[in-house]
């Protein structure tokens, strides 16, 4: 796949070749922290196994969730940041939109929205979060084993051997608390908030009853865990085990069963890992997102439960 062109002037008019793509192409707008990269990224796939060609623009990566997906993308794919720069501007303005040569296609409802994919038969200027393995199912096993062997790539040597032994205990079970941005962001707060106690108790017992006995846990506050979660021979994931965060989904994955929490972070944790079973279950909350204003069902893959 052969970059943009130098020579084509950034954003000077509505056309697609205006921007540097041929047509047909398809510009992704990355957004989000890894969780929601990963959902976008996955979703490419699918749209490249189908023959189109999607250029990976970086421009809103950035602060505390900066691009992640090195080592997933080619850097042949990549869209030029001042390229993508203009395009942010260019949609701000109106100068991209629904009937542009170069449309906006963009996620209007959360979940799995149909309209996306009937937006896409043309150039188009690709936004949203993607939140739904239903974006994805052809190329969905091919996505799980991509990603793991990146993931993988993240772990430590001291992580390498503990995922090792995860995967050798029959009995463990990975458990992820997501506090940080939660509290500490009014909008994150406001749309997924914090799970409370009792879900992790429910979840636990339900785990107990098969045999899980044996707890990891994996949290942005192990110390808070430590104190208010963990029993005292529960183990929680320590510092020295990976060189970035995506190593800890590796983690996760490596567990025989998982309780998810409310994230996207969390959600490939579960999805990554062997398939949900009655005897080695995957766990995720009925509340998913805070004040009810959306529902997850296009996200939690069947045979997941949920407590």
């Amino acid at each position: 796949m052969s970059g943009p062109r130098p020579d084509v002037a950034n954003g000077r008019g509505q056309g697609w070749a205006a921007w540097g793509v041929r047509r047909g192409d398809i510009i992704l707008s990355l957004q989000g922290g890894l969780g929601n990269q990963l959902f976008q990224w996955a979703f490419a796939q699918a749209l490249i196994s189908e023959g189109r060609t999607v250029w990976f623009d970086r421009v809103r990566c950035r602060g505390d969730r900066p691009y992640a997906l090195a080592g997933l993308v080619p850097r042949s794919a990549l869209l030029d940041p001042l390229r993508g720069a203009a395009l942010a501007a260019a949609e701000r303005v109106g100068l991209i939109h629904d009937d542009s040569a170069l449309r906006l296609v963009k996620q209007r409802r959360s979940g799995y929205d149909p309209a996306v994919r009937r937006g896409l038969d043309g150039t188009a200027y690709l936004r949203g979060y993607f939140q739904s393995p239903m974006y994805f199912p052809a190329v969905a096993d091919d996505v799980r084993r991509r990603i793991l062997a990146h993931l993988d790539t993240l772990l430590l040597p001291a992580g390498s051997r503990f995922a090792e032994e995860l995967r050798r205990d029959p009995g463990v079970v990975a458990v992820h608390v997501r506090r940080g941005d939660y509290l500490t962001d009014p909008a994150a707060a406001a749309r997924h908030g914090v799970l409370d106690r009792g879900y992790y108790d429910r979840a636990l017992s339900s785990m107990a009853d098969l045999g899980y006995t044996r707890r990891v846990w994996f949290s942005d506050d192990p110390e808070w865990v430590r104190t208010h979660l963990a029993a005292p021979h529960d183990r929680i994931c320590a510092p020295g085990l990976t060189s970035a965060d995506g190593g800890e989904i590796a983690l996760m994955a490596a567990c025989g069963a998982r309780i998810v929490a409310n994230s996207s972070f969390s959600w490939w944790g579960g999805f990554l890992g062997r398939p949900s079973t009655p005897t080695r279950p995957v766990v995720a909350p009925v509340v998913w997102f805070a004040g009810g204003h959306s529902d997850a069902r296009d996200l939690i893959p069947d045979g997941w439960i949920r407590v």
